[in-house]
């Protein structure tokens, strides 16, 4: 592109649109409600689009991030992170204004919240259905039931029910290893709602991950779904099996500031500040972006040996083919495929959208 100096995030819209559609038709079909994380986009504008879909309620991962979606009219929000209790203050002058939905794992935790809350919110167990990252684990079922009743005896904690981001589901690397996780998530839920009964009272459960999401056929025991990557995808989740390369949305246009013919390789204005040192293993290599060029409405890859391969803070290295090394000179841009998008949209501020007439950008870090 003529216009790129720096690298520059390149969203297609029409395949954008395309992932939220099709999305959102599962969602309706299955009869879930559809709460979309908007960690990944962070953009009001993308917040639109959702909109347009039916989408009412959605999800963040910080109090900020729920401010900012707060401003642009979003009235139902859940932050799917351990309630943070040094953010009381801002979490209470968001209760005023909107319905906040909140994670609460602990005891301690809703004991405080009680006592420093001036607004009801509502709260979610989360659950560890397999990830080992938070969450309390759903054989834990005593402790579960003491925090409901302790949530019950709250008059500033209205417990809503769970939420579980199946995070284990990004070491899959098939749709078949995916449904396989899926089917043990489900099985864990249906187990606890099996216990638990009808003694509580009606609840809810979400589960939030885009491979599950994505690839899961069956929602037995669910209520709502939360997937965040979905809208953009990577080429992470298309070596989890959860999309193909023409579902990626998103693209990193870097300037080519340099050649060298002994190795096939180019120097890039594009580096770990712009793409995130997250790698991506294929076939005993290790990568951090595929080199791709724009055909049609997708992206495809110039070829299976054109990645970027190093990086340093502003440097990039991209390890060409003999063939694909010729296209490039001094001065040209070279478009990249992220490997996680998430990563690179916050790093990078905003995009430019490619997939109409009208160019669009969206300040992403604009949202404190």
């Amino acid at each position: 592109m003529h216009s790129v100096s720096e690298p520059t995030l390149l969203l297609n819209e029409t395949i954008c649109q395309a992932n939220i559609e099709r999305m959102a038709h599962k969602a309706a079909t299955r009869g879930l409600q559809f709460k979309p994380h908007m960690k990944t986009h962070q953009s009001a504008v993308i917040g639109q689009w959702l909109r347009s879909y039916g989408v009412t309620a959605v999800t963040v991962s910080s109090v900020s991030m729920a401010s900012y979606f707060a401003r642009h009219d979003w009235e139902d929000i859940t932050i799917a992170f351990p309630c943070n209790l040094r953010e009381t203050e801002r979490i209470n002058a968001l209760a005023e204004k909107i319905s906040l939905t909140l994670l609460v794992n602990r005891m301690e935790t809703a004991d405080t919240l009680q006592q420093q809350l001036s607004h009801q919110v509502d709260v979610y167990i989360e659950l560890d259905t397999g990830a080992g990252r938070t969450g309390l684990q759903p054989s834990q079922t005593s402790y579960i039931i003491r925090l409901i009743n302790c949530f019950k005896q709250a008059d500033k904690l209205n417990w809503k029910g769970f939420y579980s981001h199946p995070g284990h589901s990004y070491t899959a690397r098939s749709e078949a290893e995916i449904q396989s996780i899926h089917q043990t998530v489900l099985t864990q839920i249906n187990r606890l709602r099996s216990k638990l009964g009808t003694s509580h009272g009606p609840f809810e459960v979400c589960i939030g991950d885009t491979p599950c999401a994505s690839k899961g056929t069956e929602f037995n025991g669910i209520d709502a779904i939360s997937p965040g990557n979905f809208v953009f995808y990577d080429l992470m989740q298309v070596q989890i099996g959860s999309c193909a390369v023409s579902d990626i949305a998103t693209a990193v246009c870097c300037p080519v500031v340099d050649r060298y013919p002994n190795r096939n390789q180019l120097a890039i204005y594009g580096g770990a500040i712009h793409f995130s040192k997250e790698p991506l293993s294929e076939d005993d290599e290790v990568h951090f972006g595929l080199a791709a060029t724009k055909q049609g409405h997708a992206w495809n890859p110039i070829d299976d040996h054109t990645h970027l391969t190093r990086l340093s803070q502003e440097h990039g290295i991209v390890q060409c083919s003999p063939r694909s090394f010729e296209q490039f000179s001094v001065g040209d841009t070279i478009t990249i495929l992220p490997v996680h998008s998430c990563l690179t949209a916050h790093l990078l501020g905003r995009f430019v959208s490619t997939g109409g007439t009208t160019i669009h950008q969206a300040q992403l870090k604009d949202r404190i």
